[in-house]
């Protein structure tokens, strides 16, 4: 008799525990699904943020190429630069630049007081025009010349300035 008791007791040990082992499974099944149900939440909150970030980035790019086309009126990116580019030079823009840097001498005003004059700002307006700045550190100006490839080096003419 203490044997079946015994038995018996120990059946119903194995049943609680087999019970208890059930309940925690299903209290974490259910913390999952409700974890899971709150991932997917953020989820398509995530998506619908990214979404409106894309369609708000594809309206300011819309309005950059059209700032961008007003700014640049006279320069067609297309064309400007192709003939330097097909001699091998990989970056015209700079280049065009740089050769004008490199020469002083074009300014039309000289220095005062001890001054030289130098190129502080260079902009392109066209494939063969650009506006230069220039200074001395007492006198400044800005002088307009067209620019031609000729023989590899580029020449630059001097078309109208003012001293300001």
């Amino acid at each position: 008799m203490v044997k079946g008791t015994m038995f018996t007791s120990l059946k119903r040990h194995t049943m609680k525990i087999s019970l208890l082992f059930l309940l925690i499974l299903l209290l974490f099944g259910c913390n999952r699904k409700a974890e899971k149900a709150q991932l997917m939440s953020k989820i398509e909150a995530l998506t619908s943020q990214k979404d409106s970030l894309a369609k708000l980035n594809n309206q300011l790019e819309m309005r950059l190429d059209s700032i961008t086309k007003e700014a640049n009126f006279w320069r067609d990116n297309q064309i400007e630069g192709k003939e330097l580019s097909a001699i091998g030079i990989k970056n015209p823009r700079e280049f065009i630049i740089q050769s004008l840097l490199k020469k002083p001498e074009l300014i039309p005003e000289k220095g005062i007081l001890g001054g030289q004059m130098k190129f502080m700002e260079v902009k392109l307006l066209d494939k063969e025009c650009l506006i230069a700045y220039y200074e001395d550190g007492h006198t400044s100006g800005r002088a307009i010349y067209n620019y031609k490839l000729n023989n590899g080096q580029l020449e630059f003419k001097l078309i109208a300035s003012y001293v300001e």
